[in-house]
């Protein structure tokens, strides 16, 4: 890589971030311009997937957990809905910094079940919504309920609510899987069965449920799992905190069991939470759309989250692209690091990085329009039951850009294949407005757009505080 022009840190609490420009109104239309190749060195916010774990983790196990983070924590919302179910808890959070927090847990097996002063509030998070839904059925006290907004409102999850409805919880819901839901606890059971679920969160819910008690639980898959390196990243989040999620012989042919062993425990060193990877990879392909050298420093070499790959993928695409260390020395600093221009479209299966599809939806659709180059995105059957229609949306965009856009979902292909337009003339710089549906994800992707074709707005575009408030500042600063 050659040497970075600009470093740019988005966890600042001043310089940079005290100069962005302030929106009164926040629903106003946004977009990136293609001035100037994306480059530098950016620090994106800590990965929410990672907060939420060990948060809700400190929060369930024996002892204080000291957190430490790449921003300041609670920045994004989802991070601040975590915060606040803890404090729904009535547990004890002791700020010592910005980006430091420690967590005095208190173990459900120890109280006799939690005992929440009001309903858990969730926010739009679907991750927190599976994870606190399984603890509000296994290990509270009496009844509770679990609440969303937003685009929560459209999520379903009926293999989890149907694996707590066999254990023996009550629960009153207007449409099964769907949130609001009511719960009447019933502690510890003897096992868990989860059949055919919609999302590796499902899994990740039970097994943390598991793990609030002493006795070991075994907690049984049906059918394949969708997202795998996520729950990964939980059995690493458990392991941390001294709780063993060990596979074992399957109950079901073709599935998967894990017997869940040991308590939640505080571990003895704080826990710092690395840049969020799927916010990296956003700002990875920006870079590589503009032609930029960007860094992301981190602790990527031993990171447990999957959207760390981003770099592979984008040498697919034909650019200089990977991980590198820092220093040349066997320490924990290291790089994700892209350089140079998209060369040619690819064929990539992102079936266990679905977050990655709509950074990558922007890359192929600077292949097709600028090199005549097809790509073709697979494995993406999770987008449908996202904050939005993901398929479909990104769909729907690209082909706002003039491409061609074969979309297929059936039981053996679910993907996009992005082509250039038969007709040049129709990609054309031309004012769009793109709408982001809410979600997050929609939102970098239709920021990319812009980088590729001028004239590219973005309707909500706060939506991208559901994971980095700063998105439009710190990508306007590179």
């Amino acid at each position: 890589m050659g040497a970075m022009r600009q470093a740019f840190d988005s966890s600042d609490l001043g310089g940079p971030r005290e100069q962005k420009v302030a929106f009164s109104d926040p629903t106003t239309p946004r977009g990136l311009s293609p001035r100037a190749p994306i480059s530098g060195s950016i620090t994106p916010p800590a990965s929410k997937s990672l907060a939420q774990r060990a948060l809700l983790f400190a929060g369930l196990a024996n002892g204080t957990t000291r957190i430490t983070g790449a921003a300041r924590l609670g920045a994004c919302d989802d991070i601040t809905a975590a915060i606040g179910i803890l404090e729904n808890l009535g547990l004890s959070l002791q700020w010592t910094a910005p980006r430091a927090l420690n967590v005095i847990g208190s173990s459900p097996c120890h109280v006799g079940g939690l005992q929440p002063i009001g309903p858990f509030e969730v926010g739009e998070s679907a991750t927190l919504a599976r994870l606190v839904t399984a603890i509000a059925g296994l290990c509270c006290s009496g009844n509770v309920s679990v609440r969303g907004l937003g685009t929560l409102e459209r999520r379903r999850s009926p293999a989890l609510f149907t694996a707590l409805q066999d254990a023996g919880v009550k629960l009153k819901c207007s449409e099964h899987g769907a949130w609001p839901v009511g719960l009447d606890s019933i502690g510890p059971p003897p096992d868990l069965n989860l059949r055919n679920p919609s999302s590796s969160q499902e899994l990740s819910a039970l097994l943390f449920a598991a793990a609030c008690y002493v006795d070991p639980i075994q907690v049984h898959l049906d059918g394949a799992l969708p997202s795998q390196p996520y729950l990964e990243l939980t059995r690493s989040m458990l392991k941390t905190f001294g709780v063993l999620a060990a596979p074992v012989d399957a109950r079901f042919k073709g599935g998967q069991s894990f017997e869940v062993q040991g308590v939640l425990t505080a571990p003895t060193q704080p826990i710092h939470l690395e840049p969020d990877a799927s916010s990296a990879a956003v700002a990875l392909c920006a870079a590589a759309i503009t032609g930029g050298e960007l860094e992301v420093p981190g602790p990527w070499s031993k990171s447990t989250q999957g959207d760390r790959h981003i770099v592979n993928f984008l040498v697919q695409f034909g650019l200089n692209s990977g991980l590198i260390n820092a220093d040349d020395s066997d320490t924990d600093s290291d790089l994700l690091a892209t350089a140079g221009r998209i060369t040619r479209g690819a064929e990539v299966d992102l079936s266990g990085h679905p977050d990655l599809a709509p950074p990558l939806a922007a890359v192929a659709a600077y292949a097709a329009i600028n090199l005549g180059e097809t790509s073709e995105l697979l494995g993406l059957h999770t987008l449908v039951g996202k904050e939005c229609n993901r398929l479909q949306t990104l769909a729907s965009g690209l082909k706002s850009l003039g491409l061609q856009v074969e979309l297929r979902n059936d039981e053996r292909v679910c993907g996009l294949r992005i082509s250039a337009p038969a007709n040049r003339e129709e990609t054309r710089p031309r004012a769009l407005l793109l709408d982001s549906q809410g979600d997050h994800r929609m939102a970098f992707a239709f920021a990319l757009f812009g980088l590729i074709q001028p004239g590219v707005l973005v309707l909500d575009p706060m939506a991208t505080s559901k994971s980095w408030p700063s998105f439009w500042e710190d990508l306007a600063a590179l």
